[in-house]
């Protein structure tokens, strides 16, 4: 039997569906056998004052997909063309990760996708640390 295998802590809670569930005082593993179901894991979830990068809107507009906040129709050409904004940008680093992520999404395959967008959001954290410019200040005029 395959499926997707989430392991949940004591008490951590996740969203099956749009449904918010919490688990017992023990460790569990559920495997979700449906390819159709939508799961999130709430410790996963990004809120929305930490959206403030491109991957990161990406990975908000999939988690919204998830918990049932957004409709398809609207916001998976959206994804993609966001997607195709970044294919320079991650091209020479791995030609595969956006290709990847605009298939993942467009099989509805969501849950994979985030995965798949953890490991873009590192790549974007270093790049943005590495390129960001520091905040020099003009050196003081001396009047006197």
């Amino acid at each position: 039997m395959s499926g997707l295998v989430l392991k949940i802590g004591p008490g951590e809670r996740f969203i099956v569906n749009g449904a918010v569930l919490e688990n017992g005082d023990k460790p569990a593993r559920i495997r979700i056998t449906e390819g159709d179901v939508r799961v999130l894991r709430c410790r996963d979830a990004l809120r929305p004052e930490e959206v403030n990068t491109p991957v990161k809107q990406i990975y908000y507009a999939v988690q919204l997909l998830i918990t049932g906040d957004l409709e398809e129709d609207g916001t998976l050409p959206a994804i993609d063309a966001e997607c195709a904004k970044l294919l320079d940008v991650f091209e020479s680093i791995d030609a595969d990760l956006i290709p990847t992520l605009r298939s993942m999404v467009s099989r509805g395959n969501y849950y994979s996708a985030l995965c798949h967008l953890r490991q873009i959001l590192a790549i974007e954290d270093e790049l943005l640390t590495r390129f960001a410019k520091p905040v020099t200040r003009e050196p003081a005029t001396k009047v006197a």
